[in-house]
């Protein structure tokens, strides 16, 4: 990964009861990923990883790094972070 550490962002989520059921464990990932940012501060921002480790009780945390898709020059004068 390139990243940028001004224009990056690492977002955990915890879905306790991921073993009992998996697609209902997601549904807090899948909303955030779907939330319409056309109006945000940041509406390019952009998925570069996700990765799911268990926690070792029957849940999973959910990793999930993106870039900003504030242009380099902004993130460098200080614009975008």
């Amino acid at each position: 990964m390139n990243l940028v550490p001004a224009n990056s962002r690492v977002f955990l989520f915890h879905s306790p009861s991921a073993s009992a059921d998996p697609g209902l464990a997601m549904n807090p990932v899948n909303e955030w990923l779907t939330k319409d940012r056309a109006s945000s501060r940041f509406p390019n921002l952009r998925v570069v990883d996700i990765s799911v480790t268990p926690d070792g009780a029957g849940g999973v945390y959910t990793l999930v790094v993106c870039d900003l898709g504030v242009p380099r020059e902004a993130v460098s004068s200080g614009e975008g972070a």
